[in-house]
């Protein structure tokens, strides 16, 4: 197999400024650089240019390699100030600067209220704070949780106008090993804190705010997911109709949302480039006529280009829609001023512009995914179609379209493997019989929505495209029900992805070029690969304590080499969601298998004895003997508001440290901190200093 030889550097010429670009923003998030020395330097590269710039016919002449050089180093310092400006943390006017318990605060409601188990969640942005009856003007979002039962709740919507005086908690992470950033993701979005409120909490004002096309782009949403609401049955397929054709993914199932997943064909029902590219063809059949004479072609792009881009901002504007959004932007514009464009060029530039709209997009799985499928197709394409030839037309035209599938998956697998540490081994089977499917779909429910005015024709479509989901999840059901549909608890490290695209790129030049070199360069870093991978299993390896940060709940593993035993409540030992959110990362962190119970582990109520450690685990139901103080523990456990004061149980035992779990009150950590903190005991509250955990 030869892959084609691409000059990158020549077509892409915007990709030599997205790569200093890049290199920016990961260098200020990382480093955090002041504003102050990136206007040094800034500074510095200006007068530097100046300089060649009167010195550049010898200078030039000499070092041609100094313009390369002043352009990267200005376009890295570009993308650290960019990176800098757009964290809301640095802004002068964001409230974190002044807030103070107690004050007022202002806040306009950024999207409609959605609904949650227990509570309505919306984002809001703070426009004001009132500290000492003193208004200031202020920047920054928070995530607001709303009482069910409140009176006020359809007072509100898009633009509300909220004022409380509850306090904000700041948004943090769980502290599990290996979980997920909740904090770094609401910061890409401005959001630092968050807060609860009854109905008593707060008030509206009579006025509304934000714009009117936001407004617009609401009432539309709102009123699209009314129509599928109404002519699709079934409660799944309603909801896999909303994340379909606009992104609504609040309604799905977890574990549909999961069985997508595992079968690779979750980017169905997240809006990525694939739906974008339907919509295209399709107004390029509608516009056809549109093609004769400047004018027409003016209109017709004219025309796309707005319906595309109203279409991305209905479908929540995420990354990879937006990309697949310029994208086609760029083609459209090229169409019209008859000028091809490369594909390496347009993608290095989209993702340029986007970047420089929201340099955090780099860390977004969908950015990622979306611009690595794209570019695998483009360099993989024609090399994996060229390996198999069907003189059958049908058949090969099946190839064809397996082929982009298996092309898409060669740059996408590690980016796959990194972020949700599994390869669903089914994906060819589930794109090629799903993704017809979903474009049928989409097509239906465009329909749906044009025809909804006229009910017979909208009932009849509405039952012709709830038949066709209930196939699809039928379908999907039934292919991650097989053996072997998906291989789980797959762990690579940020390192080791890297080195893995090394390897792939090294792999593609000697299948391209055909040096040996490059094939011993390749072997040298699988060599690396494997070595990394084994010390960490070695290391992992420890005899360990985790108490995990699971809300409301008590949950502990006692780990043993690599085996672990389970202790704690059994909705977290049987919620998918909750095991897999709060519990999985660390256990694939530590490779932790929990189908094999640790040997070292004995019970002998109140007490745990696990490889020399003393354990006391106490919760509300236990009762504890009374000793006299010299009995030695190692670590005390308090869950679920146990009736014990820190003072009785150190009159009664020796203990060096005590841990409070996230199932206790907030009120009852709050005591037992300050009784450890009078009697200078050690103390870790689960829920404020995230998971505890001990190797020995």
């Amino acid at each position: 197999m030869l892959l084609p030889t691409i000059p990158v550097w020549k077509q892409a010429p915007f990709l030599r400024l997205l790569l200093p670009l890049s290199g920016g923003i990961l260098l200020q998030w990382y480093y955090s650089f002041s504003l102050l020395l990136l206007y040094g330097a800034g500074l510095v590269i200006i007068v530097f240019f100046a300089v060649t710039g009167l010195l550049k016919g010898y200078w030039l002449f000499r070092y041609k390699w100094t313009l390369g050089v002043l352009l990267t180093l200005a376009f890295t310092v570009l993308g650290a100030w960019i990176a800098h400006e757009k964290n809301i943390k640095h802004h002068k006017k964001w409230f974190g600067h002044y807030y103070t318990r107690g004050a007022s605060v202002f806040a306009v409601l950024d999207e409609p209220l959605i609904e949650k188990d227990r509570s309505y969640k919306a984002q809001a942005s703070i426009y004001a704070i009132s500290v000492n009856d003193t208004i200031t003007a202020a920047e920054g979002r928070i995530i607001l949780y709303f009482k069910k039962d409140s009176v006020l709740l359809n007072q509100l919507e898009y633009g509300s106008a909220v004022t409380f005086r509850k306090t904000l908690q700041p948004v943090t992470n769980t502290g599990n090993p290996g979980a997920f950033d909740y904090n770094r993701y609401c910061l890409f979005q401005a959001i630092t804190h968050q807060v609860f409120l009854n109905a008593e909490d707060f008030v509206t004002a009579p006025r509304h705010y934000g714009s009117s096309f936001a407004r617009w782009l609401h009432d539309s949403r709102a009123l699209l997911l009314g129509i599928l609401r109404q002519y699709i049955h079934g409660e799944q397929e309603a909801a896999i109709a909303e994340a379909l054709l606009i992104g609504y993914r609040e309604d799905i199932d977890r574990d549909l949302t999961q069985a997508y997943s595992n079968t690779g064909v979750v980017h169905v029902i997240a809006i990525s480039g694939m739906h974008l590219a339907m919509i295209y063809g399709l107004l390029l059949v509608l516009l056809r006529p549109l093609q004769k004479g400047r004018a027409a072609n003016l209109l017709r792009g004219s025309v796309i280009l707005i319906l595309l881009w109203t279409f991305a901002l209905l479908s929540g504007g995420g990354a990879s829609i937006l990309r697949s959004t310029v994208m086609f932007s760029f083609l459209v514009v090229g169409e019209y001023i008859n000028q091809r464009v490369s594909v390496y060029h347009t993608l290095s530039a989209s993702a340029f512009l986007l970047l420089c709209y929201n340099p955090f997009y780099l860390w977004d799985v969908g950015f990622q995914l979306s611009y690595a499928a794209v570019l695998s197709i483009v360099i993989f394409l024609r090399p994996v179609t060229s390996l198999v030839y069907f003189k059958n037309r049908i058949v090969d035209h099946i190839w064809k379209l397996a082929a982009v599938t298996l092309a898409a998956q060669i740059l996408t697998t590690p980016l796959s493997i990194y972020h949700f540490h599994q390869i669903p081994n089914l994906f060819l089977v589930s794109n090629l019989l799903i993704v017809p499917l979903s474009g049928i779909v989409l097509y239906a429910e465009l329909l749906l929505c044009t025809v909804a005015f006229f009910k017979p024709l909208a009932v009849i479509t509405g039952y012709f495209v709830s038949w066709m989901l209930k196939a699809m999840n039928e379908i999907i059901d039934w292919i991650n029900a097989l053996p072997f549909a998906v291989s789980n608890n797959i762990l690579l490290s940020a390192v080791q992805t890297m080195l893995l695209y090394v390897l792939i790129v090294l792999i593609a030049a000697w299948l391209m070029q055909g040096k040996k070199q490059l094939l011993k360069y390749a072997l040298v870093i699988l060599l690396l690969m494997v070595s990394g991978r084994s010390f960490e299993i070695l290391t992992a390896r420890a005899n360990r304590i985790i108490v995990y940060n699971v809300p409301r709940h008590s949950a502990i593993d006692l780990a043993n080499a690599g085996s672990c035993t389970f202790i704690g409540d059994d909705t977290c030992r049987n919620d998918v969601f909750i095991r897999n959110f709060y519990i999985n990362p660390s256990r694939l962190v530590y490779r932790l298998d929990p189908s094999v119970s640790t040997g070292a582990l004995e019970k002998v109520p109140p007490f745990i004895y696990f490889s020399g450690k003393k354990l006391l685990v106490l919760n509300n139901t236990e009762r504890l003997p009374y000793f006299d103080g010299s009995l030695r523990v190692d670590i005390v456990i308090l869950s679920k508001n146990a009736p014990f004061s820190i003072a009785r149980l150190h009159a009664q035992l020796d203990c060096p440290q005590y841990v409070f779990d996230a199932s206790n009150a907030s009120w009852k950590i709050r005591e037992w901190k300050n009784e450890c903190d009078s009697l200078h005991l050690r103390r870790h509250s689960v829920q404020d200093d995230g998971a505890f955990v001990l190797d020995f």
